[in-house]
């Protein structure tokens, strides 16, 4: 099954992303696996990743959010990016909900990566979808 990456954290200081979009952020990711097997690392990550991160859902299972997404703190991409280079991990895909306010890695990684991004932040590489 493919395996994909999702950060699907609240931005810092509780401004941007707020439960409802996680909520929606979730429904999509489900319809998404209601159409293709695919295996899903989720992360929550503020300016640190949250220490009971990440959570593994396969294929056949429903993917629900854990029961605390840490929030606060500024917001910083890269631990997430770190910790896929850390494992030795190379994603089919890396989809990062986020409202695009925060520190980016210096440069992209070799595997794709696609910011949902609610709110006008641009983003530096990667393919930016706008969520409204």
């Amino acid at each position: 099954a493919p395996d994909a990456v999702v950060e699907g954290a609240r931005a810092g200081g509780g401004v941007g992303v707020d439960d409802a979009a996680l909520a929606d952020f979730l429904a999509e990711l489900n319809a998404l696996k209601g159409t293709q097997p695919v295996r899903i690392t989720l992360f929550a990550c503020d300016a640190q990743l949250a220490p009971e991160a990440p959570w593994v859902v396969e294929p056949w299972d429903e993917l629900r959010l854990p029961q605390s997404l840490a929030g606060g703190g500024g917001t910083a991409f890269t631990p997430v990016f770190d910790w896929l280079t850390d494992a030795g991990q190379q994603p089919d895909v890396l989809i990062y909900f986020t409202d695009g306010e925060g520190e980016f890695p210096s440069g992209p990684p070799s595997y794709p990566v696609l910011w949902l991004v609610k709110g006008p932040a641009p983003v530096p590489w990667g393919l930016r979808v706008a969520l409204n």
